[in-house]
């Protein structure tokens, strides 16, 4: 870290300074990161998704947001703060520490001790108060729901000039998949009449609040190239975001490799400690040990004494960048290594069996929904964590920090770039299982809006929403539709229509079963909506599946006119879960029915079948195909302009290729290929390939012919496969992306 000279000539004083100065950075060292960064409202950091408000117990229905936070422990007249910090600025680090700092406006007249709680539910400062956190959504506890323990406190009193809360954990815990709804700030101690005012965000940059954090960065900029018994990781050191600490610098990486598997979450080089090459840890192998800043490793024979790579086995590689101080790019808390870029690889002797993921990234999350797109830019992603992350396409890397929602997101959430949308903003409209519907700015990752769409209580929402474009269809706004899953009830379930641009109900919104509809006039009940609506502009109309209390008596398919909500129902379908496919020309329309029946008195899987209907008249075309392998999975995937087209699909055991012809309307197989529980199958009129994930860790491509398994590509084979969920294709770039159960998301480029 310092430069010895051979002649130095100084004075005793000087001497016993430099001394000094040497002596207070080596002991500095060992608690300091790399860089530093104050997040705070200012004129370059406008803290765009960072909020703050007071909830006050003596005006519990007020919502109090201005330049001040107020807190106090009167009894029966409470304050607290309610604050979050927007973490946009640094995405892609492993913190260090965190220190939260309050600036004191007005200070008490006593000695206070003041604690920050981690908040546990999303909220909003323009709708909070004492007993609500969003929308009409009230807090379990009013006042705030929050963790039992304070992360950290502080004292003020008479003379403090600010309040300094340690939060490390906290932030980290955002890092590693917590979802971030910021801290509650409230009275320690027993009732008194103390009162601390604090700048808001709202106020000068002076008086603001402020996260200061200490972190090192990621590697940027990272691939794997393969080769025969050999792959070639390739990166790049990132230039400083923030602040040097001291006198560190990032001087190299440590990789660790594992086969078949990612190395796992808790895998990873210790703080200030230089790990021996070979060595273990956790599930990795230290393969590569560097501290000259070089930017490329070749493991191969020649470079690796740990064991060369072998061919046709895929091996995953997890680099930490670190700083002259044995610092690295991972959270120091169980399962640190969660945000730490990885890669992988397979070796093999021709270029055609070699293989290679473009990217991975961590999303934390089971959730097997098919990510959406806005092809070449961005690629989104739920989870059952409360956490929406937004991808780069292209290099894998978060655009943000991932965007802390209400409840978990079980569905694909439509993307709508800023040429189509009515915003005029690259948009994302997602319903969460906390019964909230929200509009999200893709770019910032700013919740434009959120609604819940009834006066009271919380809907159950487990499809998608669907969107029709006012650039398309005409009108004023986007609309935005989707239906519940109220499970305690087979008829009164709900279809809403909202605003795009501002989230309000459209007039006729929401229709509840039972529903007049327009063919037979007469109410029909409303079960279970577990799909995303269907946006048909040939027809000017809205399609919508739904469950019929497990039979044949009800309707599962409904077509609705999106300005009046006119409907009408297509009964005696059964039950359908997924939601239905047009052809190019919209002639006809498929859909997929579950294949439940009553047993006794319980509901039973039965045979599945795929309807072909005319949308104009809402009529079956022909017989229905029956299909032996259980419920379908998702949705049928359609190919062609003109008849006959291809209808594929997955079943329980299989992937099926159907095809339909209109005249005379018919549906004939044509092939099936065996799959470890097929994920939804996708392909696009032109590839001459399937693609389907599988609970064996692969991608499997197939010959969209014959059914022929072509080549797959790995996820995780390991000893834990991770099941591969439905793939998304982006034909910009010619890539496929899954999210897996292992938590990550891959992208590969097409055809394999």
């Amino acid at each position: 870290m310092y430069q010895q000279h051979s002649i130095i000539r100084l004075e005793r004083t000087s001497w016993r300074r430099w001394c000094a100065l040497v002596t207070a950075l080596l002991i500095a060292a060992p608690v300091i990161a790399r860089e530093q960064i104050v997040l705070q409202k200012s004129g370059t950091d406008p803290q765009a998704r960072g909020e703050d408000a007071t909830l006050n117990q003596a005006s519990p229905n007020s919502n109090n947001v201005g330049n001040t936070l107020t807190v106090s422990g009167i009894t029966g007249a409470n304050d607290r703060a309610i604050l979050e910090f927007d973490l946009s600025r640094i995405p892609n680090v492993g913190v260090k520490s965190a220190t939260l700092t309050l600036n004191v406006v007005t200070a008490p007249s006593a000695s206070v001790t003041y604690g920050a709680y981690p908040v546990s539910a999303f909220w909003q400062a323009n709708a909070a108060t004492w007993k609500t956190r969003v929308a009409t959504t009230t807090w379990t506890t009013a006042g705030g729901d929050a963790a039992a323990t304070a992360t950290g406190t502080a004292t003020v009193n008479a003379s403090s000039t600010t309040a300094a809360f340690t939060v490390t954990g906290d932030v980290q815990n955002w890092y590693n998949g917590s979802a971030n709804y910021g801290w509650l700030i409230k009275d320690q101690g027993a009732p008194d009449t103390s009162t601390t005012v604090f700048g808001s965000k709202q106020a000068s940059n002076a008086t603001s609040p402020e996260l200061t954090v200490q972190f090192v960065q990621n590697v940027t900029g990272l691939t794997a190239t393969p080769g025969n018994a050999s792959v070639t990781l390739g990166w790049k050191i990132p230039a400083l975001i923030g602040t040097p600490v001291g006198a560190e610098t990032y001087k190299g990486v440590v990789i660790l490799r594992r086969a078949g598997s990612p190395v796992d979450k808790s895998s990873f080089p210790t703080d200030k400690v230089n790990p021996t090459l070979c060595s273990t840890l956790g599930t990795g192998v230290v393969v590569f040990n560097d501290s000259t800043g070089q930017t490329s490793f070749t493991d191969n024979v020649a470079n690796d004494t740990c064991g060369a790579p072998a061919n046709g086995t895929t091996y995953f590689y997890k680099v930490f960048l670190r700083d002259s101080s044995n610092y690295y790019s991972y959270q120091p808390i169980a399962n640190g290594s969660t945000y730490t870029d990885e890669i992988s690889a397979t070796p093999a002797a021709t270029v055609a069996a070699q293989q290679n993921t473009q990217w991975i990234a961590a999303t934390f999350a089971t959730d097997l929904a098919s990510p959406s797109l806005i092809p070449g830019l961005v690629a989104a992603m739920g989870s059952q964590t409360d956490l929406l992350f937004f991808i780069n396409a292209v290099s894998g890397t978060r655009q943000f920090v991932p965007i802390s929602l209400g409840g978990s997101i079980a569905s694909r959430s439509p993307l709508i770039d800023a040429a189509s949308s009515s915003t005029g903003l690259d948009i994302d409209y997602v319903t969460d299982q906390d019964g909230l519907i929200y509009a999200i700015n893709t770019d910032t990752g700013v919740i434009d809006w959120v609604v819940n769409p009834i006066t009271s209580g919380a809907l159950s929402l487990q499809g998608g929403p669907a969107v029709q474009l006012e650039s398309v269809a005409g009108g004023s706004n986007d609309v935005v539709f989707f239906g519940t899953r109220n499970t305690t009830t087979t008829t009164a379930n709900q279809i809403f229509a909202l605003n795009g641009n501002t989230g309000a109900n459209l007039s006729w919104s929401p229709l509840t079963g039972p529903i007049m509809v327009t063919n037979s006039m007469t109410a029909q009940n409303l079960d279970i909506i577990n799909s995303t609506p269907l946006v048909d502009y040939v027809h000017g109309v809205i399609w919508v599946t739904s469950r019929s209390a497990c039979g044949t008596a009800q309707p599962s398919l409904w077509q609705i006119n999106p300005t009046t909500g006119a409907t009408m129902a297509i009964p005696n379908l059964g039950d359908i879960d997924a939601s239905p496919t047009l052809t190019y020309s919209s002639d006809v329309l498929f859909v997929g029915t579950v294949g439940d029946s009553i047993v006794g008195t319980t509901c039973t899987a039965g045979n599945s079948s795929i309807y072909a209907i005319n949308p104009t008249t809402g009529a079956p075309l022909g017989l229905p195909y029956v299909s032996t392998d259980g419920p379908i999975v998702s949705y049928p995937v359609v190919l062609n302009a003109a008849p006959p087209y291809f209808v594929i699909f997955s079943g329980t055991t299989a992937v099926h290729l159907l095809t339909f012809s209109v005249s005379p309307p018919a549906f004939t197989p044509v092939w099936s290929k065996t799959i470890a529980n097929p994920s939804a199958p996708i392909s696009y009129t032109g590839s001459s390939y399937v693609y389907v994930g599988s609970s064996d860790g692969t991608i499997h491509q197939l010959l969209l012919t014959t059914g022929a398994d072509i080549k797959d590509e790995v996820t995780n084979i390991g000893a834990t496969k991770g099941t591969v969920g439905d793939p998304s294709i982006d034909e910009v770039l010619s890539r496929i992306y899954v999210t897996t159960t292992d938590q990550r998301a891959y992208g590969f480029t097409i055809p394999f």
